[in-house]
């Protein structure tokens, strides 16, 4: 699967399944990635007080498994698009796509 495939696939997903308002594509300018931005349907998180624009850094999981994901590379992403968090659209080669949070810095776990 090439970027754009994957790029495609994370988008249509987040549109169309998960119900995303919104979902725009664009690039990064300090890095060869493609981001996607938009608003959930509902808060993604009990931290979260409003619902506010999330960034997805669309990843086949092969780039995930090889380690082409590196701290550097995360760092660039929190400098450039200046948020709290990033989610990981993780797509395998049979269409499935699957989410995580990455975080900017440590994140305490909420208490119940």
């Amino acid at each position: 699967m090439n970027n754009s495939s994957i790029v495609s696939l994370v988008k249509a997903n987040l549109a169309q399944q998960q119900l995303w308002d919104f979902v725009e594509e664009s690039q990064l300018n300090d890095l060869d990635a493609w981001v996607i931005s938009g608003v959930p349907p509902h808060k993604l998180s009990n931290d979260d007080k409003d619902l506010e624009r999330e960034w997805i850094l669309p990843v086949d999981l092969k780039q995930y498994s090889a380690s082409d994901l590196t701290l550097e590379i995360a760092d660039k992403l929190f400098a450039e698009l200046i948020c709290r968090r990033i989610i990981l659209g993780i797509a395998n080669d049979d269409g499935t796509v699957v989410y995580y949070f990455m975080y900017k810095g440590l994140h305490k776990p909420k208490k119940n």
